[in-house]
């Protein structure tokens, strides 16, 4: 079920106030925004999605207000539709979706909280060069939770963020086939 929330962005020193409604977003302990889908009339919609990816505040209106900001460590991408009757979908995603294992730190959005360890090892498999076989997905994932190197976001849109170093990866891998937990 999608709940539309409000969503917000004002500058009384320039007089702007502008209102669009967002159906999904992901931010982290620091408030900041990783993920964004917004809609509404185009002016406003980009007004807001501007706002965000230069630096200032935007609020979420639900249950209760958040105040989310720009990550200044990432970059972003605005993907826009057009809908019709001056009305445009936005989808504002941070460039850690996108860019391999830059300095260990990667996005994923999964869609299904099952298929979270297959994402990770599919992702992993292409971003670092460490020996992995499908069937270690399971014990790669529980060992990464274990380890603080997956981070879960906060927002309506599930969101983790894999943090690891390729030494820490070939580390945990040596020890799981040390220790019996994984085998080839």
């Amino acid at each position: 079920m999608c709940v539309l929330e409000k969503v917000r962005h004002a500058d009384y020193w320039k007089r702007v106030d502008v209102e669009a409604y967002t159906d999904g977003y992901a931010y982290d302990g620091y408030s900041h925004l990783y993920l964004f889908s917004i809609a509404g009339h185009e002016a406003r919609v980009k007004a807001i999605t501007s706002a965000l990816v230069t630096g200032k505040e935007i609020q979420v209106k639900g249950t209760k207000t958040l105040y989310l900001y720009h990550d200044f460590s990432q970059k972003y991408r605005i993907l826009s539709t057009k809908l019709g009757s001056g009305l445009v979908h936005q989808v504002v995603l941070a460039d850690g979706f996108f860019r391999s294992a830059d300095r260990g730190r990667r996005l994923l959005c999964l869609d299904e909280e099952r298929r979270a360890p297959e994402i990770a090892y599919s992702t992993i498999k292409s971003d670092y060069a460490v020996p992995l076989v499908p069937e270690w997905s399971e014990w790669l994932y529980d060992r990464l939770k274990q380890e603080d190197c997956i981070e879960e976001l906060s927002g309506t849109r599930k969101v983790i963020r894999i943090s690891v170093a390729e030494e820490e990866l070939d580390s945990f891998i040596s020890e799981g086939i040390k220790n019996g937990e994984i085998d080839f």
